[in-house]
């Protein structure tokens, strides 16, 4: 992610002791690319359906908090299980604690791969394999920020601890448990993110919709993998009045659901497609205001785009659709701006929706965050960004969910900086998060552990004041 335009500032120069700490992570470099491809190798997708005691979110799950508690362990830092729905390792003799959150869980892989998705495979730089950029690849940077810092003595007016859950990428339940039974960190911030900081999140809304009536003529129908991600491939089987049964295939170019310009949703595609055929009107109406909601990505043939200054336009993705019963289900993921509630958006789309014989049957909502950028806690980090990098920027909001929007003073930073996906030469759609593909510059996790240290040695100086 590339949040905002930035400049040269030659005053932000990189403090006297940058050279060490460049030394040092010049040294851990073979052991973070094994650390890395140990978590790629793990296929951890969040399913609440095979949940043990244990490992609430699958057996995968658990076995990715496993390995992240044993790299804990192996740096000497303190590690706690909360019941299988979080991690945390923590280092730093302060009685004020800092917060940094990451997610071990990752979206399935989807169609379309060309290196394996759960190998980590290097080319000219970069690391490819689901997680590397969300949000493994971040979570061993963190890690080893956090490994300077112990090793240094760094930390001795905060304590820091990093929370890893598993269930990010679908409601964040597991969050919500950590809060439930331990006390928030004082001030957190999220490494799943751009940096330099994002001080806010659009509202996220998942909607659930179905036809009213069956969909008569089609047999099968079947697109996407998650919500999130924009659906790159979707299959349908038709049959006539005749009995005459057709085969429908659509390949669209997948991306992340907050940011759906470059992308092309299959399924709208696939819908496209059918209702050329011979359907019955009702069907046809169907698949027509799939069509309409899907294109673009901002809802903006079905009247419910809206934007304000501080975070942009509303967007709008159809990750999933299928048959359930013989009626047609879609999963629709909607980031509505900061100033916006669902009462601004959803009536528009409910009226548009029951002209096509649709309705809503679902409805999950999470409320928009933001917090004031002038915050100490804010420029404090956002002060570390520029003495690493010598870039300018500014606090800004994104249509992106992380934890932040669930954690009381919490902010996301980090660590996702400009990368040349064009190198790799891979097919267009690929290579970003929630994409196949997924690849992340190693040099930018590297950058991220500088900008982390020199974080947290400035919070250790500054809590005083910040608080």
């Amino acid at each position: 992610m590339n949040p905002g335009k930035v400049e040269w500032n030659e005053e932000n120069k990189p403090q006297p002791d940058m050279e060490l700490l460049e030394q040092w992570i010049s040294r851990q470099e073979d052991q973070m690319r094994e650390d890395i491809a140990a978590l790629i190798r793990i296929p951890s997708i969040a399913d609440q359906q095979e949940a043990i005691p244990g490992a609430p979110y699958g057996k995968k799950c658990r076995e990715a908090l496993e390995q992240m508690r044993a790299f804990g362990l192996r740096e000497q830092m303190e590690t706690e299980d909360i019941d299988g729905h979080c991690l945390t390792i923590a280092t730093g003799k302060g009685n004020v604690e800092i917060g940094i959150w990451n997610h071990l869980d990752v979206v399935p892989e989807g169609k379309g791969w060309i290196y394996p998705p759960y190998t980590c495979t290097e080319k000219d730089g970069y690391l490819i394999g689901r997680g590397v950029q969300d949000n493994k690849g971040p979570a061993v940077a963190v890690l080893y920020a956090m490994k300077y810092c112990r090793e240094k003595e760094i930390l001795n007016n905060i304590k820091v601890r990093q929370i890893l859950g598993c269930q990010e990428e679908n409601g964040m339940p597991d969050v919500e448990y950590y809060l439930k039974y331990k006390k928030a960190p004082e001030y957190s911030f999220v490494a799943d993110c751009g940096f330099p900081v994002c001080c806010g999140e659009k509202g996220h809304c998942i909607v659930l919709m179905e036809t009213v009536s069956a969909v008569e003529g089609i047999l099968e129908f079947d697109g996407g993998t998650a919500p999130n991600s924009v659906p790159s491939f979707a299959h349908a089987v038709a049959e006539n009045k005749i009995g005459q049964k057709s085969e429908e295939t659509a390949v669209g170019i997948s991306g992340h659901a907050a940011f759906p310009d470059g992308t092309q949703n299959a399924i709208g595609i696939l819908c496209g497609k059918l209702k050329m055929q011979n359907f019955p009107e009702q069907t046809k109406r169907a698949l027509e205001f799939v069509e309409r909601l899907s294109e673009g990505g901002y809802g903006e043939k079905t009247e419910i785009c809206c934007s304000d200054e501080c975070s942009g336009r509303l967007t709008c993705n159809i990750g999933q659709a299928f048959l359930h019963e013989g009626h047609l289900r879609i999963v629709i993921d909607i980031r509505y701006p900061v100033t916006k509630k669902t009462e601004d958006f959803l009536p528009k789309l409910q009226t548009e929706a029951a002209k096509s014989g649709i309705r809503i049957i679902g409805i999950e909502d999470s409320r928009p965050y933001y917090m004031n950028p002038e915050q100490p806690f804010i420029q404090t980090l956002m002060e570390a960004w520029r003495e690493v990098t010598g870039l300018e920027g500014r606090p800004f909001v994104m249509g992106g969910g992380t934890y932040a929007r669930k954690i009381p003073n919490a902010v996301a930073f980090g660590p996702g900086q400009e990368r040349n996906l064009d190198r790799l030469g891979l097919p267009k759609g690929h290579g970003n998060c929630h994409c196949a593909d997924e690849a992340e510059l190693f040099e930018n996790l590297k950058n991220a552990v500088k900008i982390y240290v020199f974080a947290l040695k400035k919070l250790d100086k500054r809590i005083k004041e910040i608080r």
